[in-house]
């Protein structure tokens, strides 16, 4: 089994501030048409280079123009001067962490896992191993998140506090009885802590380090080793033995439903869940809230009162929040679009990315970190795959640049309960999309809502697929019309609209003869017989060099670019509106919030 979390959505409305801590969109600038018109480039070209210091190499010679992951900070000095390369921030929708575990001796005592947390001194890493490109953080749900606690509670860990940790320990047993200057366990028992951090990354050692130094300070036997990261991860998998280890999150939207499985005391022993055993009766009473709220304001409340609980209880010690950089070349192109998902790299720079000279036309090229795995998006777990395949298909819903929803291939969407339709059942949630008219799949059949409803069977018939894990409740999905899809969930809540929202779209008229049960079979020659419905057709494929896309000529959102036409006595010129501007920092405004997969994974 793959590690990967299950799937689930939220779709939750609302008037909020994005963080100041460092700009979503970057610079204002002038983009072509509406914020649906594109793309304005003819090809994008994915060059498979697996090391840093070629990619950095490789932008700095104009030989890519964007670096596809978080630039390394020790990188920035060979930009200092270079007046054709940006390097824009934004602040990580994650975080890195130690995780605690709760359910072994003596770490089990929330006194002692507070007094870990505050003898911890996370402004010592964010100043000194992140050099200022971090910020201290003690909620689990990042400070970028709208959902977030952090910030409201009367007390924080940000500093190392000795006083406070040593007056825990001491009222809660944890004495030097035999005066070796070491702390015994209220049992009187002998105890050491092992942190756990990855071989591999200096920032993980370092925080081990801290945390090492900060609880012998406070007269706890602790030491720092470094340790094969897979081989730690795969204990935490199956709940196995440890006492603290680093690792790192990092999320690709703001929904905050995970906080009712990743710490629900039902999956302390399930794998892949809940890595610090952590039990807690006063939390798990906010789930059902969280899950199955009818208004943004109880969703909200659950989500911050749960909150409130983790932070108290310190099943983690998060150790950071820290700034993603995205270095990019500005001399040929305009138009970057610095999410706070994404950063610059991503679907909507590819999206808007235009020529400085406003002309349509160009290839942008990127640089890959890994080969794609495969052209089957539903068998792959890879982000360097998902960087090429999020071009390729569609769904009803996507999200926007600055974190709102926005209409794709439906063009409307009526939510209802049985408070609003009595013909809806109790306790159901029923959906109705409105598919716009004009999409057609690659091989220039129509795109409409059977192929809406074909997919969502698809995926909940089909045994062992990621994009069906979140389907137990989907009750029916059907098209009444060939532009109308019917969705059906037995349950209330918010969620479900991401849940079918976000899902890419499959055509019913290929998928029919593959079958629901050989969906990880499916194998797809990218240049030939690969049908599909995104901004872009994969043209060109060289295993372990790169990926070629040309821009699909049927797109439904194409931008009307400048056309003169001549007779003998008039000539008419039509030009596009560049009204559209992303304005950095932009601050409050209804918003949907995101969809998408929590999934535990090495950070730097």
């Amino acid at each position: 089994m793959i590690c990967r979390k299950k799937m689930l959505a939220i779709v939750l409305t609302s008037a909020f501030l994005f963080m100041a801590v460092s700009p979503l969109l970057g610079e204002a600038v002038a983009v072509p048409g509406g914020l649906k018109n594109g793309p304005y480039i003819d090809k994008l070209v994915f060059r498979v280079m697996t090391g840093e210091d070629q990619q950095v190499l490789s932008l700095l010679n104009d030989e890519i123009d964007i670096i596809d992951q978080q630039l390394d900070p020790v990188f920035l000095p060979q930009f200092e001067g270079v007046d054709y390369i940006d390097v824009e921030n934004v602040q990580r929708n994650g975080y890195g962490y130690l995780t605690i575990n709760c359910a072994k001796y003596p770490f089990n005592i929330t006194a002692f896992r507070r007094a870990i947390a505050f003898a911890m001194d996370k402004e010592r890493i964010s100043d000194d191993i992140w050099e200022g490109l971090a910020s201290p953080l003690d909620s689990c749900v990042p400070a970028v998140n709208p959902f977030s606690i952090e910030g409201q509670l009367p007390y924080t860990y940000y500093e190392a506090d000795t006083v406070t940790a040593n007056a825990l320990l001491n009222a809660a047993g944890f004495l030097d009885d035999d005066e070796d200057g070491v702390r015994e366990a209220p049992d009187g028992s002998d105890f050491d802590v092992t942190i756990e951090c990855s071989q591999d990354s200096n920032i993980a050692l370092q925080c081990g380090q801290v945390m090492a130094e900060c609880l012998v300070g406070i007269g706890i036997d602790a030491e720092a080793i470094p340790t094969d990261f897979y081989e730690y991860l795969n204990r935490l998998y199956f709940h196995g033995d440890y006492d603290i280890v680093f690792l790192g999150s990092g999320f690709n939207n703001f929904d905050v439903d995970w906080l009712a499985y990743e710490f629900w005391s039902e999956y302390a022993d399930e794998p892949y869940w809940n890595f610090p055993n952590f039990r807690n009766s006063s939390y798990d009473s906010w789930r059902d809230q969280l899950l199955h709220a009818t208004s943004y304001d109880e969703v909200y409340e659950a989500a911050i009162e749960m909150q409130r609980i983790w932070v108290y209880e310190c099943p983690m010690v998060i150790c950071y929040e820290n700034l993603l950089l995205s270095a990019y070349r500005v001399d040929d192109f305009e138009g970057f679009v610095n999410s706070p998902i994404d950063g610059v790299p991503g679907f909507w720079t590819n999206y808007k990315v235009h020529k400085i000279d406003g002309t349509q036309g160009g290839t942008y090229r990127w640089c890959n970190s890994e080969d794609i795995d495969t052209f089957n998006f539903m068998a792959t777990s890879s982000a360097y795959s998902q960087n090429i395949l999020n071009m390729l298909y569609d769904s009803l819903v996507t999200i926007g640049p600055d974190g709102h929803d926005v209409p794709w291939l439906a063009e409307s969407w009526v939510i209802e309960t049985h408070a609003d339709n009595p013909a809806v059942p109790d306790g159901h949630t029923r959906i109705t999309f409105n598919i716009i008219e004009n999409a057609t799949w690659s091989d220039g059949t129509p795109l409409t809502a059977l192929d809406v409803a074909y997919t969502l069977n698809f995926y909940q018939a089909a045994p062992g697929n990621q994009y069906g894990s979140d389907l137990d409740d989907l009750t029916a999905a059907y098209a009444p019309t060939t532009y109308t899809a019917v969705v059906e969930f037995a349950t209330e809540s918010y969620w479900h609209l991401h849940v079918v929202g976000y899902k890419p779209i499959i055509p019913a008229h290929v998928f029919t003869n593959i079958g629901a049960d050989n969906w990880q079979t499916w194998n797809p020659d990218p240049t030939e017989d690969y049908v599909t419905s995104g901004p872009f057709n994969v043209s060109e494929y060289v295993q372990g060099e790169f990926v070629e896309l040309t821009r699909n000529p049927n797109w439904f959102y194409a931008p009307q670019w400048p056309t003169t036409s001549t007779s003998t006595t008039t000539t008419t010129t039509t030009t596009t509106d560049f009204t559209l501007a992303l304005v950095a920092g932009a601050v409050g405004a209804a918003v949907v919030i995101l969809v998408g997969a929590y999934v535990v994974m090495k950070r730097r």
